[in-house]
């Protein structure tokens, strides 16, 4: 019999330890997960800040007209958000493009005079020309990223290293 139980404990110890190993293996796939998605936003922050700094660099200015206001729904699922639709001109067209701000209650009314800054070299490529519209998104979201990869990271690196379960 004693013979019976030492093979019993090994084969307890053996899914023990294979138990360990796949936990560990899922927090892993948890931390690549997770820096991923926060990566992703931050390279979003950091694209939305190159294309501001480029048309600060290269960009010319103009004045647009609100021509209506988009209405969406808030983070909440409630209603509503709007985000003003401008029109402006260049190269002797006329171009449009809807603001990536949206607030509520609405930021700018139809009809307003708002001064644009736009690549001359493709004007499809615009933003309102004021410090908010087009710094605050990246100068917010990098840093939460950044902030909340490290609070994440530190959380999941200590369950792995001290084999806690996840989840």
């Amino acid at each position: 019999m004693d013979n019976y139980e030492k093979n019993v404990d090994k084969a307890l110890n053996a899914v023990e330890k294979a138990g360990g190993v796949a936990n560990r293996l899922q927090i892993g796939c948890w931390i690549v997960f997770a820096n991923l998605f926060f990566a992703g936003f931050c390279l979003w922050g950091a694209y939305a800040g190159y294309i501001s700094w480029q048309l600060e660099k290269n960009g010319e200015t103009t004045t647009g007209i609100v021509t209506s206001l988009e209405e969406s729904s808030d983070s909440d699922g409630g209603c509503c958000v709007y985000s003003p639709v401008i029109e402006f001109k260049a190269n002797g067209q006329t171009y449009s493009f809807e603001s990536n701000n949206a607030s509520s209650p609405p930021a700018y009314e139809v009809g307003e005079e708002v001064s644009i800054l736009y690549d001359p070299a493709d004007p499809n490529t615009a933003q309102i020309n004021k410090w908010t519209e087009r710094w605050l998104m990246p100068i917010i979201l990098i840093p939460a990223m950044i902030f909340a990869a490290a609070l994440v990271n530190f959380f999941l690196i200590r369950s792995f290293w001290r084999n806690e379960h996840v989840g």
